[in-house]
């Protein structure tokens, strides 16, 4: 079992998410939460988390937000705590492949986060 699989189960226990080794190359994707999305974010800034749970999260949060938009659930404080996210995420190159899916399939009706990466 690998180390990010490892650390995925215990994101899945820390956040109360199903954990099914199927959904792992989806997983941000697959557990999106338009309604939890500044749980997300708490979790991701004040957790130390290794590489590739990161990367999980992250995707986490961007799937959620965008979710989230399409439902107009944003409000103020929680795009700004967004944007910081993804702001500090320039700081992970890892990060980038995430930023970089959202971008390309950008779409103002389906995938309007794009715009905001």
């Amino acid at each position: 079992m690998s180390n990010t699989e490892e650390t995925l189960k215990q994101v899945c226990k820390d956040l109360k998410i199903e954990f099914d080794k199927d959904d792992m190359q989806d997983w941000g994707i697959v557990n999106s939460d338009p309604k939890r999305v500044a749980e997300f974010i708490n979790y991701y800034k004040n957790n130390e988390l290794e590489d590739g749970a990161k990367f999980h999260v992250f995707e986490l949060i961007v799937a959620s937000y965008n979710d989230a938009v399409l439902a107009r659930l944003v409000k103020g404080e929680l795009k700004e705590d967004f944007l910081e996210v993804v702001s500090n995420s320039h700081n992970t190159p890892g990060l980038k492949i995430v930023r970089d899916y959202w971008k390309e399939i950008y779409d103002r009706k389906t995938f309007p986060v794009g715009r905001l990466l």
